[in-house]
């Protein structure tokens, strides 16, 4: 095959053409994909015939390990490693997927688990006929580089506490029983998910949560990565709760500024592959009584510094 890799007139991101999901990706392609990925942070595939599952994965498992999300989201798939993004219901009133219909807050993919996310695959198999929600994307190592130096010394030694369903505070844990920031709550799909799984005597393991440094080095570009978002990071350690939240709040404002974001308008069976470990990502609600099929998939990296599962 013969990858032609354009960059968009955007803060980050490029196009991909020439992908033929049905062939083996060759050295040579999968090397300019990752020089790509590491120069552009997003990618967007277009122009091919959808893959398969199976293609699918096999194509995501270039870049490593692939992280068997639905078990986590209580979904039962014969592909664990893709997590099924959609908001339809099954005939006994139980999610297919994960993700309903409302926005995501920014996040980076798997940053609640101690072996987080390093690229995400995000692929579009139907999407609304009005109001086709955008993905946004910003860059965090380059939100971190605009920093102050002064920031930059007084966040390195920092570590930050990540979940998807607790709340930490001065008090303790308590669950995320409502909508903390106004999106998407995993909580609610749990419910029915767990009765049909303990119906049917499936075991869903617990969905982790996890501590990391607040700046990480990515290990493919060596940039510094300013690692945390408004969507899953709950709080810095070691600070008072209200001076976490100031400094996150503020932090959140400076990575996600319009300017240095990218608004992805969706086509069907645009594949999009991003830096999740150096990237935001955030998403927009739409009518709820229109379908949206996504197929996510991760690959997993291992910090060379300490992470703590919690």
């Amino acid at each position: 095959m013969v990858l032609e890799i354009k960059k968009l007139e955007a803060p980050l991101g490029a196009l991909v053409y020439g992908w033929q999901p049905g062939e083996v990706l060759s050295r040579v392609d999968q090397r300019s994909i990752r020089e790509g990925l590491y120069k552009h942070q997003v990618l967007v595939f277009r122009g091919h015939k959808q893959p398969t599952d199976a293609e699918l994965v096999r194509f995501a498992a270039h870049f490593g390990i692939l992280i068997k999300g639905s078990e986590w989201f209580g979904d039962i798939d014969h592909l664990p490693e893709i997590l099924r993004v959609n908001n339809l219901i099954d005939e006994d009133g139980v999610p297919e997927g994960t993700g309903a219909s409302s926005s995501l807050e920014w996040h980076a993919d798997y940053s609640y688990v101690a072996t987080v996310g390093k690229e995400s695959f995000l692929e579009a198999v139907e999407l609304p006929v009005n109001n086709n929600p955008q993905t946004c994307f910003c860059s965090q190592s380059d939100a971190f580089e605009r920093l102050p130096s002064a920031m930059k010394k007084m966040l390195r030694p920092l570590r930050a506490y990540h979940s998807i369903t607790r709340q930490k505070s001065q008090k303790g844990d308590t669950p995320i029983t409502a909508d903390i920031n106004g999106e998407y709550n995993v909580r609610d799909d749990f419910k029915a998910k767990r009765e049909r799984n303990r119906q049917l005597g499936v075991n869903a393991p617990e969905i982790p949560e996890a501590e990391h440094p607040v700046v990480i080095r990515h290990p493919d570009t060596d940039r510094e990565i300013l690692y945390v978002s408004k969507g899953i990071t709950r709080q810095i350690l070691d600070l008072p709760k209200d001076e976490s939240n100031a400094l996150l709040k503020e932090l959140a404002a400076h990575s996600t500024a319009a300017d240095y974001v990218y608004s992805h308008q969706w086509l069907v069976g645009d594949m999009v592959v991003f830096d999740t470990l150096g990237t935001l990502h955030r998403r927009d609600a739409w009518d709820p009584t229109e379908r949206r099929v996504m197929r996510q998939l991760s690959s997993l990296w291992t910090p060379p510094v300490e992470s703590v599962v919690v």
